[in-house]
């Protein structure tokens, strides 16, 4: 084969991966048609880019992609530049804060709000919270080409049994059976003395329409899957990392072959995940949003000072040359939970409380936020300390309590968790309750450390998959922890450390404290990183950190 031959044969098998990994099909002579263009991995991720809001896979024509570029919707190499070498070159000059224009866009996608969170917490609630995360999360495994054959644990276990039947050409009974997809929920899990993970994977069944009462029953047909420890080749640590990540109680499917005991080995574990292409959402112009959390107003050690700091800031007040821009376009403010320190949330907290009434924490909290630039759009979500109920989701913290945020005409009250789209860019919020059963169960996640479980969420598309830990859930007709549509920004609290990472697109942000370390915190071995605001800008999708704090004194 000679050097022509090899580098065809290689870009063809990285454009057959993109589109495969991206949930799309291909006809050959489309496939022969981008080979022979000049940029073929560029065009193709620009294909997937126009084609990404298609609620199935689609198989891609030749005359489509024809179609695509004679009509210019791929962009050329030389244009992207040139636009880069124009940006570039363009000097912006600072502007009057009272010039900025402050009118805000914003679409609110996911709200819990109060009247769509109750439940009568019977057998059935339960089952059907479970029912709707499992249809969701098929739902998203079916859209990808490579997951859309995966069965149920019992029809892998009849395929089993019809192969003992069958043999080769030749009158030979074939040694392995075919490898196949399942797709299931964890019900246990465990570790044998070889270190293999041994999951009993459970099935779910539609209801029987036949059934009156309309009673969902959770069959107990499961398969015992064991994920070898020591699989040789490459393959081997990565799927030891993929099997010791698994939870209880998620969404997980599986490739391997089902043996005469009728168990599964493993050979691959396939998260639901978020998709490598994607289109992302960016703002038309320079617009900034800010991320905090966890002010826990009321408590002694709440960092008013240091609040304040940041909102002079926010009005321009000892500003860097180098910031003024940033100052000037910053028009949102999330804060994802955690606004008071309540009362009453762990022991003896009343010691350590500089306001003890509840009431007055909110006082005390919405008269920070009144203080803000009336250009700036807030965003609010309960935290575990907030005047809320502890199980998830969690409807907008209530009115009865937090009236003087209410008055506020620029702060928005929300559920836990909520999901907008901001300028364009899609943005789910949540305080983060998960991070404490995600800390005691998967290897590696830490608090000061919260990017690595943030991203296993992403992977597992489920923002608390463990049912019976110390996160609480509601049983509901909906599970509104399911991550249905891939967010571009994902923005955690709760663990009182800052973090800003990236996960295939997806920029994650757990905006730390304004809160110093407590008795409690040091008992719990949490090191807070305090002061620290995260900005992103929603246009170019670059995050930069501004201290307002000083770690060392």
């Amino acid at each position: 084969m000679s050097i022509d031959d090899q580098l065809t044969s290689s870009v063809r098998r990285n454009i057959l991966a993109i589109l495969i990994q991206s949930g799309f099909q291909i006809t050959p002579e489309a496939l022969d048609y981008l080979l022979h263009l000049e940029s073929p991995l560029e065009t193709v991720e620009s294909i997937i880019s126009s084609k990404i809001s298609s609620d199935s896979p689609q198989v891609l024509s030749k005359e489509y992609v024809e179609t695509l570029i004679e009509n210019r919707f791929i962009p050329s190499q030389s244009n992207d530049i040139t636009s880069d070498i124009e940006q570039i070159a363009v000097t912006v000059e600072p502007i009057d804060v009272e010039d900025l224009d402050s009118e805000w866009h914003f679409r609110i996608e996911k709200n819990p709000e109060e009247d769509a969170v109750g439940s009568e917490g019977t057998i059935e609630n339960f089952l059907e919270v479970f029912r709707d995360r499992f249809i969701k999360i098929k739902k998203i495994y079916m859209k990808r080409i490579d997951t859309q054959n995966a069965v149920s644990p019992s029809v892998a276990k009849m395929r089993k049994s019809a192969f003992r039947a069958t043999t080769t050409a030749d009158g030979r009974r074939t040694k392995r059976p075919p490898s196949q997809l399942v797709l299931g929920i964890i019900r246990n899990k465990s570790i044998s003395n070889s270190q293999n993970v041994i999951i009993d994977l459970e099935e779910y069944r539609e209801p029987d329409p036949s059934d009156s009462e309309g009673t969902y029953k959770w069959p107990n047909e499961s398969i015992i899957c064991v994920i070898p420890s020591k699989l040789e080749g490459l393959k081997g640590p990565q799927l030891s990392e993929k099997a010791n990540a698994l939870l209880l109680d998620e969404i997980i499917c599986l490739s391997g072959h089902v043996d005469n005991d009728e168990r599964m080995i493993a050979d691959d574990v396939l998260f639901p995940d978020i998709p490598t292409v994607r289109q992302i959402g960016r703002a038309e112009k320079d617009i900034h949003a800010a991320f905090i959390s966890d002010l826990h107003c009321g408590s002694q050690e709440f960092l008013e000072e240091e609040l304040d700091k940041f909102i002079d800031w926010l009005h321009g007040r000892d500003v860097d040359d180098s910031d003024k821009r940033m100052v000037e376009t910053t028009k949102y403010l999330f804060i994802a939970g955690d606004l008071v320190d309540g009362i009453s949330v762990y022991p003896n907290q009343r010691e350590h409380l500089l306001v003890s009434s509840l009431y007055d924490q909110y006082k005390l909290i919405a008269s920070k936020l009144k203080k803000l630039p009336k250009r700036i759009k807030i965003f609010c979500i309960p935290g575990n300390h907030d005047a809320c109920r502890q199980a998830l989701p969690k409807p907008p913290i209530p009115r009865i309590f937090a009236k003087p945020l209410y008055d506020l005409e620029n702060v928005v009250l929300l559920g836990d968790p909520c999901q907008l789209i901001v300028e364009g860019v899609n943005i789910l919020m949540t305080h983060g309750d998960s991070l404490d059963d995600l800390v005691t169960t998967l290897p590696g996640a830490s608090y000061t450390e919260p990017a690595q479980p943030m991203k296993e969420l992403l992977r597992k598309r489920h923002l608390a998959p463990i049912y019976g830990g110390k996160t609480e859930l509601a049983p509901l007709r909906r599970d509104w922890m399911v991550i249905d549509t891939p967010p571009d920004v994902v923005h955690f609290g709760h663990a009182h450390h800052n973090a800003v990472d990236n996960y295939r697109g997806v920029q994650i942000i757990n905006s730390g404290t304004f809160q110093s370390q407590t008795d409690f915190m040091r008992k719990q071995g949490v090191v807070p990183t305090p002061g620290i605001v995260t900005f992103l800008n929603l246009r170019t999708g670059a995050p930069q950190l501004k201290f307002f704090y000083n770690l060392y004194q």
